[in-house]
């Protein structure tokens, strides 16, 4: 099916795009995860189907594949992705995100439903209110979360190292497809090195960043309908982690699918995406029915 550019607009110093798929309908809009590609929802809103009354839109956001990161000296996700909601030409009735991507719609979720702003610096938060007032329901695919016992100490740090080296390297064999059968396993492996040295080690700074700061997001004043999808053989949020989630944000419907990775959303697309669709069901909004 035909995906078309909508826009593209520099913000923060980063360029920022929108592209179109084919339906029709209330906005659905997917932002992708670090080290991917607004691509990557092509196959997933193929298996979604067309015959849900949407359009959708897929965000280019910076920390697409091979970006460098700049941007995280002087602004955050949450920002940049509510400055690319702002280039939509109408208002999101659903928004999809996957991993880092899912972790900025938590973010600002986070900051839309928090009371009123008093400063200057929360006024941003004020602006996404508008935005998130409109929104019928928000699915977040492999997130990760940290508990707020879980102590911030090198131990921490090495294992999310670890974790974030392996989601790049799973991330590229799934890319690979079929070809990953019949390479040389060394091959495969030797591509997956020379991936990750490519890869800024600003892209870390940021995902950790980002997962230290999750257990003090408040998340329990949203009030959004929220599907949370996570596969129990991603460390992102297993365990512990799920049950965390849980806990902090009451709003939020947990599922957790067996053995699925941290791209269960692709590898077991049929069952993630009609977990999606019995979701969208139950929401209170006639169009999403």
């Amino acid at each position: 099916m035909t995906w078309y550019p909508v826009v593209e607009a520099e913000r923060d110093g980063e360029r920022l795009a929108v592209h179109r798929g084919p339906g029709d309908g209330p906005a659905l809009v997917l932002a992708h995860g670090l080290e991917d590609s607004w691509h990557t929802w092509r196959p997933f809103v193929d298996e979604l189907g067309t015959d849900l009354p949407f359009t959708p839109y897929a965000l280019d956001l910076p920390w697409r594949a091979g970006a460098r990161y700049g941007w995280v000296y002087r602004t955050h996700p949450a920002t940049l992705l509510r400055h690319a909601l702002a280039l939509l030409p109408e208002p999101p009735a659903l928004l999809v995100g996957h991993s880092f991507g899912a972790n900025a719609v938590l973010e600002l979720l986070a900051a839309a439903d928090r009371p009123a702003p008093t400063t200057p610096a929360r006024r941003v938060c004020h602006r996404a209110a508008t935005w998130s007032r409109r929104l019928d329901g928000v699915v977040l695919l492999a997130p990760h979360f940290r508990p707020p016992d879980d102590p911030v100490d090198w131990r921490l740090h090495d294992r999310e190292l670890a974790r974030f080296r392996a989601v790049i390297g799973e991330g590229l064999r799934l890319r690979l497809g079929e070809r990953r059968h019949t390479l040389d396993p060394d091959l495969v492996d030797t591509m997956v090195a020379k991936a990750l040295d490519r890869v800024s080690p600003l892209a870390f700074v940021a995902l950790l960043r980002q997962f230290l700061t999750t257990a003090e997001l408040g998340l329990d004043a949203v009030t959004v309908p929220t599907l949370v999808v996570t596969g129990t053989l991603d460390p992102a949020l297993a365990g512990a982690r799920t049950e965390a989630l849980r806990r902090a944000m009451p709003v939020a419907s947990v599922h957790t699918r067996p053995d699925g990775g941290h791209f269960c959303h692709l590898e077991q697309a049929a069952a993630v995406t009609a977990e999606i669709r019995r979701f969208l069901a139950a929401l209170p909004t006639p169009t999403l029915a």
